[in-house]
């Protein structure tokens, strides 16, 4: 899967601040995250502001993602309009089945790929119950994603059977 230093657990990621540099302000702080399924490429993230609400942020305005946040040009690169794709709400306690129905879990962790910002993505998805890199680990990359149903998301069959 990806290198540490690129992926992040978005638990990790919500919550963080967005910054402006240049003028040394906060805008508001990053809630959730939308992305297209079929390349799970994260689009945009959805940044709450205190007086303005939601606006979301594309990712390609992303200059740096570092311990002080998420740092981007101008408050002009938030937008108002919340693009129509699923978000992490939508991934989390999700069922995982495989693609011939068995199911596997529910996802409890999502990690994203956050190097370089503007090409984020998710890099893969943690069973509820435990997490990646300790024995028994229940995790897959994105890689392993088929597809995403309604209230599902479909993997492979051989990463299933490795997972049970």
């Amino acid at each position: 899967m990806a290198n540490s230093k690129a992926a992040r657990k978005w638990s990790e990621l919500r919550n963080t601040p967005v910054i402006v540099p240049k003028q040394g302000r906060t805008l508001g702080t990053v809630e959730d995250f939308y992305f297209k399924p079929g390349t799970n490429s994260v689009y945009a993230l959805c940044v709450r502001m205190p007086v303005l609400g939601n606006r979301s942020l594309p990712v390609t305005a992303i200059q740096t993602i570092d311990a002080k946040g998420i740092s981007i040009d101008s408050e002009q690169m938030l937008i108002k309009a919340l693009p129509p794709l699923p978000t992490s709400q939508n991934l989390h306690g999700s069922k995982v089945v495989s693609d011939n129905g068995t199911e596997v879990g529910t996802v409890d962790e999502i990690l994203l790929n956050i190097d370089p910002p503007v090409a984020m993505r998710i890099a893969g998805l943690e069973l509820a119950g435990k997490t990646l890199g300790h024995r028994g680990q229940k995790g897959f990359s994105a890689e392993a994603i088929s597809g995403y149903d309604d209230d599902a998301v479909v993997i492979h069959d051989s990463i299933a059977r490795r997972l049970h």
